[in-house]
Formats: structure tokens, C-alpha cells, sequence
């Protein structure tokens, strides 16, 4: 008769199954996986918090910023929204940056600029203290000198900006649709200036491109649309000529 512990020294000298082992080396790969993947992570970190530069951060962090502010139009300034392809100047009513002059939602004119020389992305306020100037007839001039602004504050929002441009988009009203039918798509117009009186586009395009400043060949480039949420008014295409023809 056979005793339990000579049954069990028998299991012990056959060893693992195959399935057994397949099993366990499955786990193992799992394991080591997660470990190079923690380690590599944990690498990168190091390496970006060392060198006190993250690309991808620096974009992101801009697009927010104006992404807030843009969506805090003052439509009632809609005749002042004007801008270029490195520079856009709006009316909002948002938290100042500039915390030392106040910390509640007010008024202000905000300009986002490139500066090519430095490879910087600046951003300007200034609280508007007398009321706006009105939309003026065609023949008059706006009078900006009724425009009173103060505490103005300039910051850098991204450093090391090798390409910045902005787009003013239009999206012209189709002629002659039929209502009872569905419309064909039309192809939005990109303009790389915007003048006062034109009133708010249908969207704003933003490219930014970061720079590594000790690796050149480490950028972060992004594109970004931001549609108009204030009121804007669909022009058709001739109207539209007649408004982008006085732009010289």
C-alpha cells in the first residue's frame, strides 16, 4: 500500500505540465511589461522635469487659455474684434491674469501676439473703464479716444514658438437653396486679416508650433478651431466680396 507522502514525492519529480509553464511565462511577460512601461514613464518625467520643458504642454496650456476667453466674446464689441495672422485683439468680460488688480469677472481687452524675434506668444489686458464706442455709420471713423483703459498686463503664455498663425473663417450663405432639400456642404473662406466693423466670423484657426530649445528636432505642432459661440451673421458670397474688398 502506498503511503500520502510517497504519492506526493511522486507529483514532485514529474515537475510542471506544459500548460503550467505556458501559463506562468504569460504572467511573467505580463509583468515585465508593465514594469518597462512604469519605468519608461517614469524616464520620460525625469527627463522633461530636468530639462524644465514640456512642448506639449506649453500648447495645450495656450489653446486653453484662449479657448476660455474667446468663448467670453462681448458681442456687443463685435464691431472691434480684429486681428492678423500673428495678432487678435477682443473685447470679453473674464477673471483678470493679472490678480494683484483684481479677481472678479470684468470687462477688458485682450490681445494674443507673436513675436517672431524672441519666439514668443504674448498675451495683453487691460480693463476698459468707460463705456465701448458705438458702431458708427459707414462714413465716421470709430473714436477709440472714448475707449478708457487701465492696469494693462502683459504676459508671456509660451516661450520657444517657432510658428504661430491665426485664420478668420467665413462660411458664406449658399444661393438660391431650396429649403426642402438638404444643402450641399459650402467651403469655408480663410482669411489672414480681420478689420473692425466686420463683425464676428463664423470660427478662428489657431497653429502653434513649440520648440525644443536643446533639441531641435523635439516640436509639438497643433491646430486648432474654435467656433464662434456670440452671434455672427452668414453673409453670401458677393456680400462677402464687397466686405474682404476693402481690406487694402
Amino acid at each position: 500500500m502506498r503511503t500520502g507522502t510517497q504519492q506526493s514525492g511522486r507529483r514532485l519529480r514529474q515537475g510542471f505540465t506544459l500548460a503550467e509553464l505556458l501559463v506562468a511565462t504569460t504572467l511573467l511577460s505580463i509583468v515585465m511589461s508593465s514594469v518597462y512601461f512604469l519605468f519608461n514613464t517614469s524616464l520620460k518625467t525625469w527627463r522633461t522635469v530636468e530639462s524644465g520643458f514640456d512642448a506639449h504642454l506649453e500648447a495645450r496650456a495656450f489653446m486653453s487659455i484662449f479657448s476660455h476667453e474667446y468663448g467670453n466674446l462681448v458681442e456687443r464689441a463685435n464691431h472691434l474684434f480684429e486681428g492678423k495672422d500673428d495678432t487678435i485683439t477682443m473685447f470679453v468680460i473674464a477673471q483678470p491674469e493679472n490678480l494683484a488688480a483684481g479677481q472678479s469677472r470684468r470687462l477688458m481687452r485682450v490681445e494674443y501676439s507673436y513675436n517672431r524675434g524672441k519666439n514668443e506668444v504674448i498675451r495683453e489686458e487691460a480693463f476698459v473703464e468707460a463705456g465701448l464706442p458705438p458702431r458708427p455709420s459707414e462714413a465716421h471713423e470709430i473714436k477709440q479716444e472714448r475707449m478708457k483703459l487701465s492696469k494693462k498686463h502683459r504676459t508671456v503664455l509660451v516661450n520657444n514658438a517657432t510658428a504661430f498663425n491665426i485664420r478668420y473663417v467665413w462660411v458664406p450663405l449658399r444661393e438660391n437653396w431650396d429649403p426642402k432639400t438638404p444643402p450641399d456642404p459650402v467651403p469655408p473662406i480663410y482669411m489672414d486679416v480681420h478689420k473692425q466693423r466686420w463683425g464676428f466670423p463664423q470660427a478662428v484657426e489657431i497653429t502653434l508650433e513649440v520648440t525644443n530649445p536643446k533639441d531641435p528636432s523635439d516640436k509639438y505642432s497643433v491646430t486648432s478651431t474654435f467656433p464662434m459661440r456670440a452671434s455672427t451673421t452668414r453673409l453670401l458670397p458677393a456680400f462677402l466680396d464687397l466686405l474682404f474688398g476693402s481690406k487694402s
